[in-house]
């Protein structure tokens, strides 16, 4: 039985009862030529090979209750707990094709979920294992309650399959022969009154075999527990299960899929600690001809199935007692580690450690737990339980500052360690370190003030040995198989000003602390072999006036001398208390209204709104004094002096959307985006409305890595994300920054060069953003700057995009799915935005003739970026040789369509305004038909240039 983050076999149930260990099918059956029947089945099992498991669906069962949707929906069908689900979650594990199956209890009724509808005059007997109440299945009121209080919401709510667990409980009170046929045929009623009243509806059964040549044409699937590797409900405990019981259920699964044609599923549980364990059991049990799925005993864990979702996220903690208004983006978990984690490919889950800690099961989940403390935390005690419960689990965990709790008792032993301190005044020096220190350098004065750890047994890997002024030696950066730790100060290095240099190997340490695994690794930088660029235009100063004859509005400027000129996607926005009647210039309204018009009319031009007021210090005001209405005073420096404007998000989002849209914005066009205002830290709710409004979303961070300042530590992440919300940070900083704030030097925008070329190498960090304002046109310094920056990315091999599509890139880069499958290949789930795989070497090449949804590759000194087609499930088979078939190299645009039949391939291409170029590889002895290219090129590659930003088909023809 399984149900609500449990799970009960009929095994367990006979041994809780006193009985001993066997499926009640086969227990309780009273017919000895039974068991002649299932010898002779599982005899010819044996002389059979497997069945071909190709076609059969990768399935899933979940019943915990923070639910992992973009893990789930991987699988062809997942079983979850519908009750764990909001409408917006199920919708996201059905998006990508995934089938949800809803639990339904048939036999018992659950006491958490409330009595009022259950009829009590349909319960028989008291299921004391898991406070539940066994119905007759005969009794008219159950099948009642069954469809209309059980199924008929489901069906309501968009749910079309279902999951029927605890069948066999009527045998707690049916103890004879009568009474069990009896309970049998309301069994088939009750399934076929199902299947009569919701049309189409898909049902998957746990066991059930008495039935089954009564029901097959009304079922899709057939699922056991424990035919291997069971838990144990009574003892809580993990166990092999006897070889007569898997002989037992290995015949009537076969039976289940040869004689009625459908999956048969087997459900076994390893602990989670052993995952390698998990792995071998659901590759037996496929070996079997049978769908796997091992997970742990309380289905609340991303378990192994005939794929294996690789965790792409990262549990990040901090302490918000520690941060600027407890706000994460303020953490130096967030400010230094999420950028390395996103170049290996995972995204952040930010957890206050001071709140409640996730209890579902977390290996399989997250592929570790990183902190970054710098100090004790607060509630230290129950924290150190759960950081023990999850190493106990198998959780990689990398510690960086202070590991925020004693390194003592029962966490010392665990980590293999023994704490040691410096208690003298003088400086401990360096004795020895690998290459995971000196990254950006080492400190050429030792460090006052410092602990560290001794090794206890061979597992623990010192990086870094001081010795004291007393000569006691200590370790402050180790890994073992728990994970690792990295005590400041070795983290950081602090230099003139807030200048500051990685001393340690972020990348490496975070990757061999975590036991990171070679995966191929979604990457939102590139597309077709070209790196993205996007070009960004923040509102402020429209109204300024520029230091050129007439004196013009900036925005004039702009219009003229730039946008006119370079026609490339870009996103413009406004701000509306610049421009409307009733912001700060009235008087200029009808000047400065007609010039925007002109801006958002250009074809290249996307719209986004900088919000009303211009918010300054978005916490601030989230912070502030607040009235009845729930709105902040506007004033106090924290955004525009707009009379009587009292702050509200609504209007800085949705009203100033709204004002373009019906004052600004020619007709057909609409803003795309909001582009965040200030320090860009919007709270959770600004960007929810955002999402609310349909309203891609982009600012924030401050990348602005330079040659004379060119730490890692310059480099932001690239989002900051709330759940199900994700703001989407700037690729690089404005020219703000770059000028100090337009006072000098005011051409000082020609050095995000620097940082253009920077984030590209050694690590293609980041893509290209020209992020300015219009007071850039307010100086022929600045306006130059701003045109050499813009003839520099020109020269360069790039996707240009517009910003909008890299918003929805980037937060589809943190949700899409990477899964290895049993026969060794893996899957790419939807990936439907960011397209591009890194593939690292030790992984070979991808066989694009052999795989489903792979268009191309390009090798660079930065990676090997493969290209996907935009398709929502993708099937990557790796090659150790460079593809011989048709592919794209490189290209400046989007795929389109990719169709390849035996001897042919049609590509279609798109780019974004300017004009498309392709080039494809692997054509030697084909014959390309591309109607309005140039092309260029010859034997194995050619390079198709077209006047429009489309292809139209093109056909490779190859025999």
């Amino acid at each position: 039985m399984t149900f609500a983050g449990y799970h009960f076999s009929q095994q367990s149930e006979v041994a809780a009862r006193g009985g001993y260990h066997c499926p009640w099918s086969r227990c309780c059956n009273t017919f000895v030529g039974k068991a002649l029947a299932i010898l002779l089945a599982v005899f010819m099992m044996a002389t059979q090979a497997p069945a071909d498991t190709g076609d059969q669906p990768s399935v899933a069962f979940y019943y915990g209750n923070d639910v992992p949707v973009h893990m789930l929906n991987q699988f062809d069908w997942a079983v979850v707990e519908s009750e764990h689900l909001s409408d917006k979650q199920f919708k996201a594990i059905e998006q990508y094709g995934t089938m949800a199956f809803a639990y339904v209890s048939l036999g018992e009724a659950e006491q958490w979920r409330g009595a009022d509808a259950v009829p009590q005059a349909a319960l028989k007997a008291r299921n004391e294992n898991w406070n539940s109440q066994v119905a007759d299945l005969s009794h008219s009121e159950w099948g009642d309650y069954i469809v209309n209080e059980r199924v008929r919401p489901l069906w309501e709510a968009g749910y079309r399959a279902v999951f029927l667990d605890t069948l066999d409980s009527y045998r707690l009170f049916a103890t004879d022969e009568v009474s069990v046929q009896q309970q049998q045929k309301a069994l088939v009623t009750l399934i076929r009154r199902i299947r009569s009243e919701f049309p189409g509806v898909k049902l998957l059964l746990n066991r059930g075999f008495e039935i089954l040549d009564q029901v097959q044409d009304e079922i899709v699937g057939v699922a056991a527990e424990s035919l291997y590797k069971s838990w144990d409900a009574r003892t809580q405990s993990y166990r092999n299960v006897r070889p007569e019981d898997t002989e037992y259920l290995l015949g009537k699964l076969g039976e289940v899929r040869d004689t009625y044609g459908v999956p048969a599923i087997a459900i076994d549980y390893v602990e989670p600690s052993k995952r390698d364990e998990a792995r071998a059991t659901a590759q037996r049990i496929a070996d079997a001809g049978l769908v796997p799925w091992v997970t742990n005993g309380a289905l609340n864990q991303v378990g192994v199935g005939t794929i294996e979702p690789m965790p792409r996220k990262v549990l990040i903690l901090y302490d918000d007692t520690s941060t600027e208004y407890g706000e994460f983006g303020y953490a130096s978990a967030h400010l230094y580690a999420a950028t390395p984690l996103e170049y290996l490919g995972y995204g952040a889950v930010y957890q206050d450690v001071n709140r409640a800690l996730p209890n579902d099961t977390l290996v399989g989940r997250y592929a570790g737990i990183v902190t970054w403390f710098n100090a004790r935390v607060g509630n230290g005690t129950n924290y150190r339980s759960w950081l023990l419960e999850q190493m106990d689990d198998g959780m990689k965990v990398a510690m960086l500052g202070d590991p925020g709790v004693p390194i003592s008792g029962d966490l010392a032993e665990r980590m293999g360690v023994q704490v040691v301190a410096s208690d003298v005044e003088s400086s401990p020096k360096v004795v020895s370190s690998d290459a995971l220190l000196g990254f950006e350098g080492m400190p050429s004065h030792s460090r006052p003030e410092q602990s560290g750890y001794k090794a206890m047994n061979d597992d623990v890997v010192s990086h870094l040995v001081v010795s004291s002024g007393d000569n006691i030696e200590f370790a402050p950066v180790i890994t073992a198989d728990w994970g690792g730790v990295a005590l400041s100060p070795w983290l950081l290095q602090d230099g003139i000003g807030d200048e500051s240099r990685w001393i340690l190997d972020p990348f490496a340490f975070l990757s061999r602390a975590l036991s990171l695994p070679t995966i191929p690794i979604p990457d939102a930088t590139t597309e077709n072999g070209s790196r993205y660029w996007m070009t960004e235009v923040d509102g402020d100063a429209f109204m300024n006036r520029a230091a050129f004859p007439g004196s013009p509005f900036t925005g004039e400027v702009m219009l003229k001398q730039i946008f006119r000129e370079y026609r490339v996607p870009t996103t413009v926005s406004i701000i509306e208390g610049e421009l409307a009647p009733d912001g700060l210039y009235p008087e200029l309204t009808t000047t400065l209204e007609p010039i925007a018009r002109e801006i958002f009319k250009l074809p290249w031009v996307e719209i986004a709104t900088h919000t009303f007021s211009h918010p300054f210090a978005w916490l601030n005001l989230r912070e502030g004094e607040l009235t009845a209405e729930g709105k902040t005073a506007a004033g106090e420096g924290y955004n525009l002096p707009i009379k009587d404007y009292r702050f509200s998000l609504e209007k800085e989002i949705e009203g100033s959307t709204r004002y373009i849209n019906e004052k600004l914005a020619p007709p057909g066009k609409k803003v795309k985006m909001v582009l965040w205002s200030g320090d860009a830290l919007p709270p959770k709710e600004a960007v929810a409305l955002a999402d609310q409004y349909g309203l891609d979303n982009l600012n924030g961070g401050n990348t602005h890595v330079t040659t004379d300042n060119p730490s890692l530590t310059n480099v932001s992440p690239s989002l900051r994300p709330f759940g199900d919300h994700v703001q989407v940070l700037s690729p690089q900083t404005n020219e703000n920054i770059y000028t100090n704030f337009m006072t000098r030097p005011l051409w000082g925008f020609r050095r995000v060069i620097e940082t253009y070329k920077l984030t590209d190498t050694p690590r293609r960090l980041k893509p290209i953003d020209i992020y300015f304002h219009f007071y850039s046109a307010g100086q022929p310094a600045s306006l130059n700057a701003l045109k050499d920056v813009f003839d520099y990315v020109k020269s360069e091999q790039t996707l240009p995009i517009y910003t909008s599509t890299y918003s929805r890139i980037a937060r589809n880069w943190y949700n899409a799915g990477v899964a290895r499958r049993l026969d060794g290949d893996w899957q790419i789930t939807g990936a439907t935005n960011m397209r591009t795989l890194r593939l690292p070497a030790s992984l070979g090449w991808p066989d694009i003739a052999s795989s489903t949804g792979v268009v191309g590759v390009r090798d660079l000194s930065q990676g090997r970026y493969v290209a996907l087609s935009g398709d929502a499930r993708v099937n990557l088979k790796l090659d150790g040789a460079v593809p011989s078939v048709p592919h794209v190299r490189r290209s400046n645009g989007r795929v389109t369509q990719w169709q390849v039949d035996e001897g042919s391939t049609v590509l279609e291409m798109a780019s974004e305004y300017v004009p498309l170029e392709i080039e494809l590889a692997g054509i030697r002895g084909c014959r390309v038909s591309a109607d309005g290219a140039a092309r260029s090129g010859g034997g194995d590659a050619v390079t198709l240039r077209y006047k429009a930003s489309t292809s139209g088909p093109v056909r490779i023809d190859c025999g």
